[in-house]
């Protein structure tokens, strides 16, 4: 048996090996790929479904030829409180948690300029606009918990199969053969037994708190042209922020003759980052009733710094041991997937309106780079895991002037190939009202975005272990100022 120092100090020689295996994989790819509509809150009330109907602030992050239907200067600024529940399944045990989160989802201004000597049937305006939009959030806690007869230790001695201990992960694996979890079968080396013994049942428990989110401020120009034509294009600038910390633990619901009482491994990732994007796309108004809209978004390309550590924690025969890796720095980037809308919106006069927005996007095609790694296996998964899909949007407005009642919904298809049995598709139900003064100088609108969805959650390798089936439930309240001038 090596001792615990000799344990320990394989760890810094196993560092070199094991930094670019520490974090990134097909999920991360997903994670900065999958985005959520966010805007003002007459754009949330009628569930993001914009697409040709314009003249809203959000449209630099959804159709920037919206930006041409502009008539006046206009400011705005949509704060908003979120509310998210997460109930967790686990082998007939069930939990759940909650997370509380209050933020800023958009602000920004538009500056109208009348063409000069225009005629009726050419150019008439041109926008400029400014914007900040939050289009995706990370705020959840999550409490999954449940008994099973297998362990994260019948995970970890299969991938440290083969190696010796110099050679072992120090983020995962030489974690637990410093604490005494992974001892060497006799006589060999390079493969590896667990101190938990077969079939006993464990507690396994997971909180796994997040925080963080994307947001994208957005610079960018639109024209009308004849009261028709109406396009526009934006320069975005994305940010990331993703924090998580978790912790796993495995406890012995009855005790056996072995020494194994208890096992704890903490992991902490901090995500940050930012990348460029360009959106272009344009409404036309053949007639007062009809409006038809397109627009494109090239992907985004994120340069990302992921700080990563994790530690681990055994109770053996009541002996406490502990080892923690030491903290790993990555560089490296994603690629997210190409973006195409189309729309179409009916304008009832002063009545009201409907707008219908599909967009599709293939999330097979987001890639992860880095100089000093080539993630060959990890854009391998993104292929055969993921796949091309649609996200629809549905939403109107009823005018009740100087009164506004608007309500949606939006079905975001699974990026899921179904192989993977795996159902993340989102539903959003969404209601608003709104209220401009006689003069159309000042309004204020409120929005009631709730969305519902469910994915599998594995604790370690799903060949070993049951998933964890998270149902998210997620509602936020939004109030949108803006000034017109």
């Amino acid at each position: 048996m090596f001792s615990k120092l000799y344990r320990t100090a394989l760890c810094i020689t196993g560092l070199s090996f094991s930094l670019a295996l520490a974090g990134q994989n097909e999920m991360d790819a997903l994670r900065y790929s999958r985005t959520q509509f966010g805007g003002t809150a007459r754009f949330m009330g009628m569930a993001g479904s914009f697409g040709a109907v314009g003249a809203d602030l959000s449209m630099m992050s959804a159709n920037p030829g919206g930006l041409g239907m502009f008539r006046k200067n206009e400011l705005v600024f949509s704060p908003s409180f979120q509310n998210v529940r997460v109930n967790s399944m686990y082998n007939d045990s069930e939990n759940e948690d909650v997370r509380f989160n209050f933020k800023v989802d958009n602000f920004g201004f538009v500056f109208n300029s009348p063409a000069e000597n225009k005629t009726q049937d050419g150019w008439q305006s041109f926008t400029f606009g400014l914007a900040y939009n939050r289009i995706n959030t990370f705020q959840s806690n999550q409490w999954m918990g449940g008994n099973d007869t297998t362990s994260m230790m019948d995970h970890w001695k299969r991938t440290a199969s083969g190696s010796g201990p110099y050679q072992l992960n120090s983020f995962y694996e030489l974690l637990a053969w410093n604490t005494w979890l992974l001892n060497h079968v006799p006589g060999d080396t390079t493969q590896y037994v667990d101190t938990i013994p077969a079939g006993d049942v464990l507690y396994q428990e997971k909180f796994l708190e997040t925080r963080g989110g994307m947001s994208e401020w957005t610079f960018g120009v639109g024209a009308n042209y004849g009261n028709k034509l109406y396009i526009g294009a934006t320069v975005g600038i994305a940010n990331v922020r993703y924090e998580q910390s978790g912790q796993y633990s495995e406890e012995e619901v009855i005790d056996s003759t072995s020494t194994f009482d208890y096992l704890l491994f903490d992991e902490s990732i901090e995500v940050e980052g930012r990348g460029f994007n360009f959106k272009a796309g344009f409404i036309y108004r053949p007639i007062d009733l009809l409006r038809i809209g397109f627009s494109v978004q090239t992907p985004t390309n994120y340069k990302l710094t992921e700080v990563y550590q994790t530690g681990m924690t055994s109770v053996l025969g009541g002996v406490v041991r502990k080892d923690f890796s030491p903290e790993g720095t990555f560089n490296y980037s994603v690629r997210t997937p190409l973006r195409m809308t189309g729309s179409v919106a009916f304008i009832f006069g002063k009545i009201g309106l409907i707008n219908i927005d599909y967009e599709m996007i293939d999330y097979s095609s987001a890639r992860l780079k880095a100089q000093d790694y080539g993630y060959l296996e990890e854009n391998k998964a993104v292929r055969e895991k993921y796949k091309s899909t649609g996200n629809l949007r549905i939403g109107g407005e009823m005018r009740f002037l100087p009164f506004y009642v608007r309500g949606g919904f939006a079905y975001y298809g699974s990026p899921y190939v179904d192989e993977v049995n795996n159902d993340a598709s989102r539903r959003y139900i969404t209601t608003g009202a709104g209220y401009r003064n006689a003069e159309e100088s000042f309004f204020v609108d409120f929005a009631i975005v709730t969305m519902n969805s469910k994915e599998n959650y594995y604790f370690y390798d799903q060949s070993l272990v049951n998933p964890v089936l998270n149902k998210w439930n997620m509602a936020n309240v939004l109030v949108t100022v803006g000034f017109k001038y």
